[in-house]
């Protein structure tokens, strides 16, 4: 192996952006084992490992690991209102409130308070519902797992990412646009994937100004990307950078008091602080990351990095009189089973329309239901390279449980009290929390950012706006 490939294996890249993806995705591989070592005291810990620069032996073995599409954070917080859980799920939230800070556009030294939205999909898989102007109803429903950082190499080349070290290699505006044509709609302007002026935010009223984007860098949260259409994620914790993270840092065995191995999935998301331990994905992740490193073996991430829709159950689906819809689901975007992209539409000519559909029994009304029969997947590899498991650490997070609700998890530093409304979680009883169901297929191997510090990944400065 010598080349990262593009996620899916698009072939949108001419030979020199390809070499600048890939050395880009190489120095994201190398920054989190470095990280990840400085944090748990040395490499010694770590088994993650970049396959450009280091060779196994051998081939490695890989494995897919996957989970469900549908975001949990959102289920669990409407326990026995699957309808109040998908309505949630489609409601736009604010980027703002997600980091804490207050976002302003600045033109001519004056700013004006503004909202950047995300959708609140947070399994690597974000769906946007097409209508129809005149009747309002459905027309199709897309379906996407592209991470926001191809993009942002699409418009801005490795200059989107100045903490890379990555060599200089250009975007490709037009190429942007074309995608966005393709995938979107014709209506996409150029000058609507941009923003228009400098964005700033601050943490607190009153306080400095902070850069947070420059006039001209590509809008992710652009308009035919979040209220009117679909191109790539938009959650903040759906990052192709923050799966090398949780990859990495799950390759770091963990230990209890007594010296046991943490191996159950909650407790070791809680444990080691891996992601989200409300979600689907990074529990089932780390635990199956962890269990190859705790076998003696090192992990990577299969080329091509990315995330991917890979299963759709049809048999959930059908017409109002039971026909057969199957060929209704279609992958778009994304080579040899590594789909990125897919819609689910009614054909020319087809008899009924997608508000007569069926899935399990109720009428389509939302993407979330076809998002709740849908499988999502990354591929890990392993490799035997002669290092042997590496010395379990202590245990520097834990989990604790809404008072109101147990299923809703939050992670305190393992010497903090709970907050208020909350208490401690895995304290005794069954290994997993109360309610966590953990997918029965193949648990995954989702990566997540681990924090809202992620945050600098879409480049927040340090300094002030002036």
């Amino acid at each position: 192996m010598n080349t990262w490939d593009t996620p899916g294996g698009v072939r949108d890249l001419d030979p020199a952006r390809l070499a600048g993806w890939s050395a880009l995705i190489s120095s994201w591989v190398d920054r989190m084992i470095e990280r990840t070592a400085g944090q748990v005291g040395g490499a010694e810990h770590v088994r993650f490992f970049n396959p450009l620069t280091t060779t196994p032996p051998g081939p490695l073995a890989e494995r897919r690991i996957s989970w469900d599409a549908f975001p949990r954070p959102v289920k669990v917080r409407f326990p026995g209102d699957p309808a109040g859980a998908r309505r949630a799920a489609d409601e736009f939230r604010s980027l703002g409130s997600y980091y804490g800070v207050t976002f302003y556009a600045v033109r001519d030294g004056e700013a004006e308070e503004i909202v950047l939205r995300y959708r609140p999909q947070d399994e690597y898989c974000e769906w946007y519902a097409d209508r129809d102007p005149e009747t309002g109803r459905m027309t199709r429903i897309v379906f996407t797992s592209e991470g926001h950082e191809y993009w942002r190499f699409l418009a801005d080349g490795t200059a989107a990412f100045p903490d890379s070290g990555a060599a200089p290699v250009d975007g490709d505006r037009e190429l942007l646009l074309r995608l966005y044509r393709e995938l979107v709609g014709p209506q996409v302007r150029e000058e609507d994937l941009y923003f228009d002026s400098d964005i700033a935010y601050r943490t607190e009223p009153g306080g400095p100004l902070r850069l947070f984007q420059r006039r001209g860098d590509y809008n992710p949260y652009n308009v035919w990307n979040t209220t009117s259409g679909l191109a790539h994620l938009t959650h903040p914790e759906n990052s192709l950078y923050g799966e090398i993270s949780l990859a990495a840092a799950a390759s770091v065995p963990r230990a209890g008091d007594d010296g046991t191995p943490v191996t159950d999935a909650g407790r070791l998301v809680c444990c080691a602080g891996l992601g989200d331990p409300n979600r689907f994905s990074d529990p089932t992740i780390s635990t199956d990351v962890n269990d190859l490193v705790r076998q003696g073996l090192s992990v990577t991430l299969r080329d091509p990095v990315g995330l991917y829709i890979t299963a759709f159950d049809d048999a959930a689906v059908s017409g109002p009189g039971g026909e057969d819809v199957s060929s209704w689901w279609r992958p778009i975007r994304g080579a040899g089973g590594l789909t990125l992209r897919a819609e689910f539409a009614p054909p020319p000519g087809a008899a009924f329309g997608l508000e007569d559909v069926l899935v399990n029994g109720l009428p389509l009304t939302s993407g979330g239901q076809l998002a709740e029969v849908m499988t999502m997947s990354l591929f890990g590899a392993a490799a035997d390279l002669g290092q042997g498991p590496p010395p379990p650490i202590p245990c520097d997070q834990r989990c604790c449980a809404a008072d109101e609700n147990p299923d809703v998890l939050t992670l305190v530093a393992i010497s903090a009290a709970c907050p208020p409304g909350w208490h401690a979680a895995f304290t005794s009883g069954p290994v997993n929390a109360p309610g966590l169901a953990l997918p029965q297929h193949s648990p995954a191997l989702s990566l997540s950012p681990a924090s809202p510090s992620y945050i600098r990944n879409i480049r927040l400065a340090p300094g002030p706006i002036a």
